[in-house]
């Protein structure tokens, strides 16, 4: 549905897309997910038409909107695109009410077309609202909605233009925080009844995994790894995936392999691994979901090369809400979430010696690209 070929931009000598290829299937969710700054509104604005690349090709629909085509040079304005765009500040008109705010966007699209009597123009107005919950808000003024209802608002007068592909740049970022879960789940079962494509633009990682089909994680201008939630979380492909995911990452080498295991060397430490002989020899980076560490207070003498008990100290704890962050330090550093009533039972706290346990079949190991 949507190809980026390639696509280059900067801005005062600074790249802030640095040739980017992505391919979004036809209504699939995808989101860009990312740090400020990264890049990911930019590639929004350029798929929109509200800014040109510098150089590569992009298509919707299988058609040249912006790029080059033999020797001739293509871009589409943004109303040529058909695409739908809610912006990261919700700009409706603060003196139309709400159904006069979405009949201003179906109105300005049809008037390109043609025409559509006052009668039709109402009854599509109140379906859109019904689309997005709001009704019975028809006759409100922005003031007086919540920011959810706002963005529920710009979400109906986008749909209003009958878009193929909608791009959606922070919508959740203007909704109360305790209303923002809900408000996420809502947004998501309108996007479903849609059917339409969907480029999503977030840098809160439970909205991403919460919103997406895949998720293209964004860095240094480029798509650093594509895919679902669960494949970036269990094999990150990079130090700086794991890192911005909150997965586990350390380096090491790999110096011996016995069987079905690998011995990885980090830091004084020693660590197994599921075996990879491509790797034999070479300076590694292995990754794991904190969920799959485990704390004692004595070593395990049954561990085998299916298991790791490494020693190390308790540097930070970070209490939540049923649940502690625990920072051990074991040559490197791993940080686990594990239950109160386990901090509590075992005692531990800052400054203690623990025991960090994890199979070796939950690391995830590849070659260290930096080395």
């Amino acid at each position: 549905m949507i190809k980026i070929d390639s696509v280059t931009k900067t801005f005062s000598d600074k790249k802030v897309i640095q040739s980017l290829s992505l391919e979004v299937k036809k209504n699939e969710i995808l989101t860009l997910l990312g740090p400020n700054g990264c890049g990911k509104t930019t590639l929004l604005n350029m798929l929109s038409g509200l800014t040109r690349p510098d150089e590569g090709n992009i298509y919707i629909d299988d058609i040249l909107v912006s790029g080059t085509e033999g020797t001739k040079k293509v871009y589409l304005n943004p109303s040529e695109r058909k695409v739908g765009y809610v912006f990261q500040t919700v700009s409706l008109f603060p003196h139309m009410r709400v159904q006069d705010n979405v009949a201003y966007g179906l109105k300005s699209f049809h008037l390109r077309k043609f025409r559509l009597h006052r009668r039709e123009v109402k009854d599509r107005t109140m379906e859109l609202l019904d689309l997005v919950g709001l009704r019975e808000y028809a006759r409100f003024y922005p003031n007086q909605l919540s920011g959810g209802q706002k963005q529920r608002v710009a979400l109906a007068r986008s749909l209003a233009t009958e878009p193929q592909v909608l791009f959606l740049d922070e919508p959740v970022s203007a909704v109360d925080p305790q209303l923002r879960e809900s408000f996420r789940l809502e947004l998501k079962n309108y996007l479903q009844k849609l059917k339409i494509t969907v480029v999503y633009v977030t840098h809160n990682l439970s909205e991403a995994f919460i919103m997406s089909d895949r998720i293209a994680v964004m860095g240094d201008g480029s798509i650093q790894q594509i895919g679902t939630g669960a494949e970036l979380f269990d094999k990150p492909s990079s130090g700086y995936v794991a890192k911005f995911l909150g997965v586990n990452s350390f380096k090491g080498k790999a110096v011996k392999i016995s069987g079905a295991f690998m011995q990885i060397e980090a830091n004084g430490t020693s660590i197994s691994a599921p075996s990879n002989h491509n790797l034999l020899g070479k300076n590694v980076v292995a990754t794991i979901k904190p969920e799959n560490i485990t704390l004692s207070k004595a070593v395990d003498l049954s561990v085998d090369g299916a298991a790791n008990s490494v020693e190390g100290v308790v540097t930070e704890m970070v209490q939540m809400r049923s649940n502690a962050q625990v920072t051990v330090d074991v040559g490197f550093v791993l940080k686990t979430r594990i239950p109160l009533s386990t901090v509590k039972s075992l005692g531990i706290s800052v400054g203690d010696k623990v025991y960090a346990c994890f199979s070796a079949c939950s690391l995830n190991v590849f070659t260290d690209d930096d080395n």
